[in-house]
C-alpha cells in the first residue's frame, strides 16, 4: 500500500522532470525484462516458444522509445507509442496465458514441425530445434509463468501510461 501511494504521489506531480525517471524506470524495467528471458533461455537452458520470444518485442520497442523520449523529452506521441506497445504486451501475454490454461487453443501451430527425417543423426539434429509447446510452462517464478508475468507487468504499465496521458499531462 505505501508504494501505491507513493506512484500515486508521483504520478499526480508529474513534471518535466518526473517523466525523465518515469522513462528510466520504463527503460530500466524493459532492459531487465529482456536481461531475465535471455539468462533464462541461455544461462539456465529453457527454450522459449515461438508466443514467448514475440513477448519480448515490446521490450526492445519501449527500450528504444523510452530512450528517444528520455533524450528528445516530453513528446505525446512517444508516450503513445509506450502505451500501444504495452497495449500489445497486453494482447500477446494475454493470448499466451489463453493457452496455458486452456481457455482457448492456438490459432496457429506453436510446435515445431514434425520430423521427417530416417536417419539417427538427422532424426537427433532435429529434436534440437523443435519449438516447445506454447501450453507447456516450462519455468515459473513462485508459481507463476512469464507470460502470466508479463500480463501483469504489461497491464499496469498501460494503467499508467493512460494515467499519464489522460490526467498528469494537463
Amino acid at each position: 500500500i505505501f508504494c501505491i501511494q507513493i506512484s500515486y504521489k508521483f504520478l499526480k506531480q508529474m513534471s518535466d522532470q518526473n517523466i525523465k525517471k518515469f522513462y528510466i524506470i520504463i527503460f530500466t524495467l524493459s532492459f531487465f525484462s529482456l536481461a531475465a528471458a535471455f539468462y533464462i533461455e541461455y544461462m539456465l537452458g529453457f527454450k522459449p516458444c515461438i508466443l514467448c520470444v514475440y513477448q519480448r518485442i515490446p521490450y526492445a520497442i519501449a527500450i528504444l522509445t523510452s530512450l528517444t523520449a528520455f533524450f528528445i523529452g516530453n513528446r505525446n506521441i512517444l508516450l503513445i507509442i509506450l502505451g500501444l506497445t504495452f497495449l500489445s504486451g497486453i494482447l500477446l501475454s494475454g493470448y499466451h496465458v489463453s493457452i496455458e490454461k486452456g481457455v482457448i487453443e492456438p490459432l496457429f501451430s506453436c510446435t515445431g514441425e514434425n520430423i521427417k527425417a530416417l536417419e539417427k543423426e538427422e532424426i537427433l539434429k532435429s529434436l534440437n530445434n523443435i519449438q516447445p509447446d506454447c501450453k507447456d510452462v516450462d519455468f515459473s517464478i513462485f508459481g507463476v509463468s512469464l507470460a502470466t508475468l508479463n500480463f501483469i507487468i504489461s497491464f499496469v504499465l498501460t494503467i499508467v501510461i493512460v494515467y499519464i496521458f489522460k490526467y498528469a499531462k494537463k
